[in-house]
């Protein structure tokens, strides 16, 4: 869609008025693993129902209804180059925040490897971005980078210079918002070397949160297991516990899921799967006391990737039809915070 029609259908939103809540508990609580959680959840991405090709209700109902469907927090990943306003700011940042009702945006700027070599120019843009952002919408959470230890791994020469900036950004940020807590994101999987099913083979890096720790509110993370596991019953009790013999900092949890159907890579995948997996996850996310989850996408669609990696792992159909886990994924959100 034109980035001028997203702007009109926003300005529509702002007229409409935001649907009422409820905190009656889910029936379904009862067969969770947990009966309180430490968490916010939330999902990520402009992927209305129908995408590619939605209508314009399709736009309307998505920022009306089903972002608030899935939690508080509504991720928004962004290049800094992405149409940008005057400031620097992209505009999937400005759209989220002005249309977007009783929901918290957690905004993430990628530093992809595949762009090539950091520099300073490419430091000063990012700089210019996130104090814009900060500065302007005071968010709650900011990550400066996504999966970044991917870029240690693919780019390690300048990786160097992507600490430095991150440390100079922190800073700035800190200064026009200082209660935004300022964090950095790493690919969990990858930082355990447990990506078999990739075939990339690497060797744990969790040495990398020690060059960030002093600069680091909170540590976030991207989780995928089964980039290692075939089955939910097979991910490790202790999956997410490791975390905690590298840092003590809050954890957010800012992509993860299970996919619904089956995949090339030899990953069982259903939607049975994916209430196991909801089950699962929250729990070892309870006991390590992490403060958000969010699901990686609102709907379906084809993303592209090789092996149908996450062209089924939304909870909600490519046409807005809910899958089995939807109904635990509300369950998860009527449970009382701890």
């Amino acid at each position: 869609m034109a980035a001028r029609h997203i702007v009109m259908i926003m300005l529509t939103l702002l007229i409409l008025t935001s649907c009422n809540k409820t905190n009656e508990q889910n029936p379904l609580t009862k067969e969770l693993l947990i009966t309180s959680r430490s968490f916010e959840t939330g999902t990520a991405g402009f992927i209305p129902r129908n995408f590619p090709n939605p209508s314009q209700d399709d736009w309307i109902d998505f920022f009306k209804k089903e972002i608030a469907s899935y939690g508080k927090y509504y991720g928004v990943l962004t290049r800094i180059d992405a149409a940008p306003d005057i400031d620097g700011i992209p505009e999937q940042v400005n759209v989220a925040y002005q249309a977007i009702n009783d929901i918290e945006p957690y905004v993430a700027l990628i530093i992809d490897y595949k762009d090539g070599p950091f520099t300073n120019t490419k430091g000063d843009d990012l700089k210019k971005a996130a104090v814009s952002i900060a500065k302007k919408y005071k968010p709650g959470y900011m990550s400066i980078g996504v999966e970044l230890n991917s870029f240690y791994l693919f780019e390690p020469a300048s990786f160097e210079i992507v600490v430095n900036y991150y440390k100079e950004i922190y800073d700035a940020i800190k200064e026009v918002s200082p209660n935004t807590k300022v964090m950095s994101n790493f690919q969990l999987d990858r930082m355990k070397g447990e990506t078999a099913f990739t075939g990339q083979n690497f060797e744990p890096n969790w040495h990398l949160l020690k060059m960030f720790e002093e600069k680091l509110d909170a540590v976030s993370f991207t989780v995928y297991p089964y980039l290692n596991y075939k089955t939910v019953e097979e991910i490790p009790e202790d999956y997410l516990l490791e975390i905690r013999k590298y840092t003590n900092k809050p954890v957010f949890i800012t992509e993860t899921g299970w996919p619904s159907q089956s995949i090339l890579i030899g990953v069982k995948g259903s939607e049975q799967e994916q209430v196991d997996y909801i089950k699962k996850i929250t729990k070892q996310a309870n006991d390590i006391k992490v403060e958000g989850i969010i699901w990686v996408a609102p709907h379906d669609f084809e993303f592209g990737e090789a092996a149908d990696t996450f062209n089924h792992i939304s909870l909600l159909n490519n046409d807005g039809t809910q899958k089995k886990a939807f109904e635990y994924w509300k369950a998860v959100q009527s449970l009382p915070l701890q």
